[in-house]
């Protein structure tokens, strides 16, 4: 039966193709957005990261000397530690209930730029995603579009603050616009063997900042090898460049998965090539028939026997 191969076709033709869009395009550009849920407290509204506390803090017990002098993440930290500190201050103030005793000690801490941030950090953030969610912006736009749309949004609401909350974010983001450059080092490349010296080259200067774009894993590697593979690249090139990044970065059963996977989907593509092509050689077919020998039908009556064919076509297709 060929209905649920078909199926599985369309649903995961659509889905690769939205991927590759959002990947490539915006795609690349990761959003790491944390959303907390709103605390009982007026004042935990926001759900943030917590301070950085030694064993003493937790039991109760005076802070040492030596832990004063411990950086206080809140104050210290940016950038994602700085997202996750706050979310832990208030996720661990509501659990413990007693989040304006915690922001009483923390306004004599941080400096007023902190405070603040940290205090409403939960209303700017909902309404980030409130300008988010309500923006529009053509899938056709440059990355370089995109990512400025989405930083602008981030300064309406976040002001000085944002570089401070996004810092790891900002970065990527300019990772994925260097790499979009039609000059850069990969669209320059024109062998396999280039391509490689260009992808080993990028990963040994990024060194301990991997994990910081999310390449520190090989798959992970892997894959954005893949997607940095250019247009230009001779397809036999390309394969080749697929095939040393197999075998540099996966086992081999994920690159027998690879192989399954690619399989599955030319056949998925035939079967829509074939149902595309047979559809479009019965809408031909009817229309002479409207022209010619069903000329006199009402339209009523055509439509009906057009319904049908349709109908009978699709049948017969899926359950070849």
């Amino acid at each position: 039966m060929r209905m649920p191969l078909l199926l599985i076709s369309v649903a995961f033709i659509g889905s690769v193709f939205f991927f590759i869009t959002n990947e490539n395009e915006l795609n690349s550009v990761k959003q790491i957005i944390v959303s907390p849920a709103l605390p009982d407290s007026d004042h935990s509204r926001v759900q943030p990261n917590i301070i950085a506390e030694t064993d003493d803090q937790t039991n109760g017990k005076p802070q040492s000397h030596g832990s004063t002098e411990q950086k206080n993440r809140l104050q210290e930290a940016k950038g994602q530690a700085l997202m996750s500190a706050i979310t832990s201050f208030w996720q661990l103030c509501r659990q413990q209930n007693n989040c304006d005793e915690l922001l009483v000690q923390q306004q004599l801490i941080l400096d007023e730029n902190r405070y603040q941030l940290l205090l409403n950090f939960f209303d700017n953030q909902q309404t980030e995603q409130r300008l988010m969610g309500s923006s529009l912006i053509s899938q056709s736009s440059s990355l370089a579009d995109k990512i400025a749309h989405v930083k602008s949004i981030r300064e309406q609401v976040w002001g000085a603050d944002a570089h401070l909350l996004f810092e790891d974010q900002d970065a990527y983001y300019d990772y994925r616009l260097l790499l979009a450059d039609p000059d850069s080092r990969f669209n320059q490349a024109l062998s396999a063997d280039g391509f490689m010296n260009e992808y080993n080259a990028m990963l040994e200067e990024l060194g301990e900042e991997l994990d910081r774009f999310s390449l520190d894993s090989d798959n992970a590697k892997y894959e954005e090898a893949v997607n940095l593979i250019p247009a230009s690249m001779p397809e036999n090139e390309a394969v080749r460049i697929k095939s040393q990044l197999a075998n540099k970065y996966l086992t081999g059963n994920e690159q027998q998965a690879i192989v399954n996977r690619t399989e599955q989907v030319d056949q998925q593509q035939q079967e829509v090539a074939d149902y595309q092509q047979g559809l479009n050689a019965l809408e031909v077919e009817l229309a002479n028939e409207r022209a010619t020998s069903k000329k006199t039908m009402s339209d009523e009556d055509w439509l009906v026997y057009k319904a049908e064919r349709l109908y009978q076509y699709r049948l017969d297709f899926f359950s070849a």
